[in-house]
Order: structure tokens, then sequence, then C-alpha cells
């Protein structure tokens, strides 16, 4: 029996092989989607008393680790909330979004079909997270960074690749590492 020499790509598969791969490492270590723009140009919903305090979570990062996670939302104004989130943000510190584990930003709920949102200002930057309140517990789903493949050139635009996106989709894209889910409220 003889031995046969292994085959080898050809240089064009090479290079595909390579752009793939480096494709699929681009897209698995996305961050939630970010924006200059926010779904309403004004808050329009008063701050909920409910919210108010310090909540915590337990979140599953990219390797399976688990992570301690703390917000804090307290009123800024009527209409917008402070809100500070405290833990392990390893990806976000590279990025120069978390400093010392701690995000500031401020916020203001919005209304896109029934479902309710966090529009979340950091650093000029606005975050859009999914909100749910119920059983006394808060989730934040923040949207994945390509939740639309539109280009947003206002708050209506926004808007509508949000509505879009849920009625088009089974389940929706969201940036599962940054998701807050049945976050307890804690002294």
């Amino acid at each position: 029996m003889a031995l046969s020499t292994p085959k080898r790509f050809k240089p064009g598969f090479s290079f595909l092989l390579l752009l793939t791969a480096f494709s699929l490492t681009v897209i698995l270590s996305g961050c939630p989607f970010s924006s200059v723009y926010q779904i309403d140009k004004e808050p329009q919903f008063l701050v909920d008393d409910n919210y108010l305090g310090k909540w915590a979570a337990i979140t599953i990062d990219d390797i399976g680790m688990k992570r301690p996670v703390k917000m804090i939302l307290s009123r800024k104004t009527d209409y917008e909330y402070d809100i500070i989130f405290t833990g392990y943000f390893d990806e976000l510190n590279k990025r120069n979004i978390a400093y010392n584990d701690t995000i500031k930003g401020t916020g203001f709920m919005s209304l896109v079909d029934n479902r309710q949102f966090f529009n979340i200002k950091v650093k000029e930057l606005f975050y859009l997270a999914e909100f749910s309140f119920e059983d006394g517990k808060i989730s934040m789903l923040p949207l994945c960074e390509h939740f639309t493949n539109r280009i947003v050139k206002s708050n209506e635009d926004l808007r509508k690749s949000i509505q879009w996106h849920f009625k088009t989709r089974l389940y929706p894209l969201y940036d599962d590492p940054f998701c807050l889910k049945n976050m307890v409220r804690v002294n």
C-alpha cells in the first residue's frame, strides 16, 4: 500500500478560508447595537418609580464564565434616568466604553409596537435594549449590532428598523453576553 502525499490547498482557496475565518471572528465578537440616533427625539414617558433602585443579575460571558452585574437606576429628570452598570466588562473596557468595570449613562423609555425599549446614552452613542418589568424583576435585552442591515439615517429610520426586525423575526437578535435577565432588587 503506497502512502499518498497530502493534498495542498489552492492559493485562492487558502485566502478565501482565511477571509471567512476573519469575518466569523468579527461577527462573533460583536457589541450591542449603537447609534447616534435614538427611537424618540424627546423622551415621551415619565420615570417609573418602580424601576428605581439597585438591581443584580448573573450573566454568562463569551467563554461561559458566570459574572455578577449590578444596575443602578435613579431619576435624572421627570423623563430621564441616570443609569450605572457595574461588573466585569472586559470587552467593553478594551473599547473605552466601560471605565474600571463601570458604565455610566442616561436613558429614557420608548414604545415600539407595544414593546418597551430603553434608549441608553453612553459617551454620545445610544444603545437600545428591550425592557421588561414582570413579577418584580427587570430584564434588559440589548439589540445585537447587526440586528438590521439597513442604513439608519434618522430617529424615524431607527424606529422603522426596529419595527421591521420584530415583525420579520421569530427570534429577535439580542447581544446575549450583554443581556440582563430577571434582575432582582438588591440593597
